[in-house]
């Protein structure tokens, strides 16, 4: 069996403005921001923040998705 090793992103999540970092297998950036949910109601939101999550493990072929600690 082979494991292959794919994509992390990290999020640093918010109800407005998430900040993202995606390093490759060997732990090398390969991109990194943020995005603004400017949408006033709460659900609305939170659709926005899964559709910025959705691209960006489309986008950079992600396996894993690390959270920070919600204190």
């Amino acid at each position: 069996m082979v494991l292959q090793m794919a994509n992390l992103l990290a999020l640093d999540q918010a109800s407005r403005i998430s900040g993202y970092a995606v390093f490759n297998p060997q732990g090398k950036l390969i991109a990194y921001g943020k995005f603004i949910a400017d949408e006033q109601d709460i659900g609305e939101r939170l659709v926005f923040i899964k559709n910025k999550m959705a691209e960006l493990i489309e986008k950079y072929d992600i396996s894993e998705v690390i959270m920070e600690d919600i204190q």
